[in-house]
């Protein structure tokens, strides 16, 4: 992938998980985004080395959703913001 798309697809992995985690402070679950998510990353985010950590971010933001429980909402708010400035981080890095 070239840093062009990398870029690309990070942005739209950043406007994924802003849309996830307005969800989550609604208290729901779109199986969609999380669905386009896991997408993204089986397609080719977790061939590139530098996307290593933020594919663990994204495996734990969605084992969050796996098991119903109080704190599951706040949990998922918790890893999409973690996870978008890793996003931020990895763009400047990329260029």
């Amino acid at each position: 992938m070239t840093p062009e798309q990398l870029v690309r697809q990070l942005r739209r992995l950043k406007r994924i998980l802003e849309q996830l985690e307005s969800e989550f402070a609604q208290h729901h679950i779109d199986a969609e985004l999380l669905a386009d998510i896991d997408r993204m990353v089986e397609n080719g985010l977790a061939h590139e080395p530098l996307i290593a950590e933020l594919c663990s971010q994204l495996e734990r933001l969605r084992e969050t959703t796996l098991t119903p429980r109080p704190e599951l909402y706040t949990d998922g708010i918790r890893y999409c913001r973690l996870s978008k400035a890793s996003i931020e981080e990895l763009m400047a890095e990329v260029g």
